[in-house]
């Protein structure tokens, strides 16, 4: 089978469609894969910023349908399917033509939904809904998302701005303002949509989320509130104020998760991310375009 691997670390030149053994069929489901996403954790992790066994397959999101159901499992053969796999502990990437997971990791796909949208929801819908899970009591307080325009702060975003008992302040690119401006547009949580970090001031919100890595806003924080950030390498030094409440955001796999999110998608309650689709053999052109910055939207894989 085909899948999208690496052999050494380095540039988007490092990747390449190696020939694999197909999974075994087990007492795990095997999925045929449909589609499976690119996401930023998967360029840090083939430029050697995340280290990772060699070699290796890449991706942590897929959809697509049941080849091998095991007895118990709830699934039937031809079933379609997302799943997410925590590839840096698993050591499972899931840009494989064919890829076995445990069936208490997977999720039905909405009736109507493509496979293709599917695959853009698992890591990023995920993470926001663990983020949030863990935040202290957000009525009545004043809060900060950093990076709304990115995969897990648009999930974020449809979330918080759904909050009328909050008053949340968005901070994106200059050139997301105006559409990110209308998107909260009649949406119930009061705020602003920023776009320049430096007219924050210190001591302005009781929480700030940040999607993107921007750690000089820690100061933006007021005592006793809390930080919290998906970022581990671009993040504050947390001994820099013992009087925040400090949390680097880890994912873990989650099917209760991953239903609820691809549930909100296919209801409209949750970002919808616009796709775009590229064969297993250009994988190192979605990185470049990735690694490049500014791009809107998922980018896909397909074998």
């Amino acid at each position: 089978m085909k899948a999208v691997g690496m052999t050494r670390t380095g540039g988007p030149e490092v990747l390449e469609v190696l020939e694999l053994p197909e999974p075994e069929a087990g007492d795990d489901l095997v999925i045929k894969t449909a589609a499976a996403a690119v996401n930023p954790v998967d360029l840090a992790t083939r430029s050697g910023l995340i280290p990772t066994k060699l070699p290796a397959v890449l991706g942590w999101d897929l959809a697509g349908t049941v080849a091998h159901a095991p007895a118990g499992s709830g699934f039937r053969t031809g079933d379609r399917v997302l799943a997410m796999t925590a590839q840096l502990g698993t050591g499972v990437g899931s840009m494989a033509e064919y890829v076995a997971f445990g069936a208490e990791h997977v999720a039905r796909v909405p009736d109507g939904m493509s496979l293709t949208d599917a695959a853009a929801l698992p890591l990023a819908g995920v993470t926001a809904v663990q983020l949030l899970r863990g935040t202290s009591d957000r009525r009545g307080k004043r809060i900060l998302l950093i990076g709304a325009q990115g995969g897990v702060g648009g999930h974020l975003a449809a979330r918080l701005l759904g909050e009328a008992s909050a008053v949340t302040d968005l901070l994106v690119r200059p050139a997301d303002r105006a559409e990110w401006q209308e998107l909260r547009s009649g949406l119930p949580a009061d705020g602003a949509v920023l776009t320049d970090p430096a007219h924050i001031a210190a001591g302005t919100y009781d929480i700030v989320i940040d999607a993107a890595g921007a750690p000089d806003l820690f100061d933006a924080v007021r005592p006793q509130g809390a930080f919290l950030t998906i970022t581990p390498f671009s993040a504050p030094t947390p001994a820099d104020r013992p009087d925040v409440a400090y949390t680097l955001v880890g994912v873990e796999m989650d099917r209760d998760d991953l239903t609820a999110v691809a549930d909100a998608a296919a209801r409209g309650t949750a970002p919808h991310p616009e796709v775009t689709v590229l064969p297993f053999e250009e994988a190192a052109e979605a990185h470049r375009r990735l690694e490049r910055g500014g791009f809107r939207g998922k980018l896909v894989l397909v074998p």
